[in-house]
């Protein structure tokens, strides 16, 4: 069985590509009324493109049950379609013992999903049962990408190793945490001095950058400071910029052409690096 870094990588190696798509249904901003329409059309017109898809799940609880079932639905849509694409849950689960395995059960067995987003206020506790299993992947919530998050995150802290922020220190303890190689961290592409200091500290690390599009984060610095020594393991996350390109019939059309656009983006800077695709 393939390990999360494995199929990681193979996911990106198979469509070049390092574009993750967030699936954020919002009606009021849909072009269709139906949930699952829309993300059907939004993959169907995207799957050769990314590497992943991000469903945030507050969207579909939002929704209710009927939500939760577009989500089942959408999910079951990915894996017949695009099986080689991973599966990111963004759920930001954060809790200890018992409801911290309730949750990695959830995740991995209920939902069948690749990956998962986990907020690690509670410590290692927090994050352990997410972690039993090499072929599903933890993002750690290390530095988020909007403003707010310099409230508590960028706070300096005495550790071990010296005083620094306290997403560089969440960082490091990554590392302890990480024995089975499935170890994430999210960081923000609106921030890209903090994406270049936590690649510095885990150089191997897939990373989750989400910020790219609405929130405006910096592409090429992203790439660059966000990637490790071959290009690779960066999941470059957009949501808003792609799914809503168009709010008009031509959505799925308009969803493709903003994918191709961002892909070429990012491969082209690859290429500058001399990173580019085999």
């Amino acid at each position: 069985m393939p390990t999360f870094l494995e199929k990681l990588d193979q996911a990106c190696e198979t469509n070049r590509s390092l574009v993750c798509v967030g699936l954020d249904p919002e009606p009021s901003r849909m072009s269709v009324p139906d949930v699952l329409d829309f993300n059907r059309a939004i993959i169907d017109a995207t799957a050769d493109l990314v590497c992943a898809y991000k469903p945030n799940l507050s969207f579909y609880e939002a929704l209710g049950i009927p939500g939760l079932q577009a989500l089942e639905q959408t999910v079951r849509h990915i894996r017949e379609v695009a099986p080689q694409v991973q599966l990111i849950a963004d759920a930001k689960r954060g809790d200890g013992g018992p409801s911290a395995a309730a949750y990695a059960r959830a995740m991995f067995e209920v939902w069948g999903v690749d990956a998962v987003t986990v907020n690690p206020w509670g410590g290692g506790e927090t994050i352990q049962p997410f972690l039993e299993d090499e072929t599903k992947g933890v993002y750690i919530w290390c530095r988020g990408s909007y403003a707010s998050a310099a409230d508590l995150q960028d706070l300096k802290v005495v550790s071990p190793k010296g005083k620094m922020p306290v997403y560089e220190h969440l960082a490091r303890t990554s590392l302890d945490w990480n024995g089975k190689g499935n170890v994430g961290l999210v960081v923000g592409a609106t921030v890209p001095e903090q994406l270049a200091s936590v690649r510095s500290i885990c150089p191997d690390a897939p990373l989750l950058i989400p910020g790219i599009g609405a929130q405006g984060g910096d592409l090429e610095a992203s790439v660059r400071n966000g990637t490790d020594g071959r290009g690779r393991r960066a999941v470059i996350n957009s949501s808003r910029g792609i799914i809503y390109a168009s709010t008009g019939a031509d959505f799925a059309e308009a969803a493709r052409q903003a994918t191709t656009r961002l892909r070429e983006a990012i491969n082209q800077t690859l290429e500058d690096e001399g990173k580019g695709w085999p």
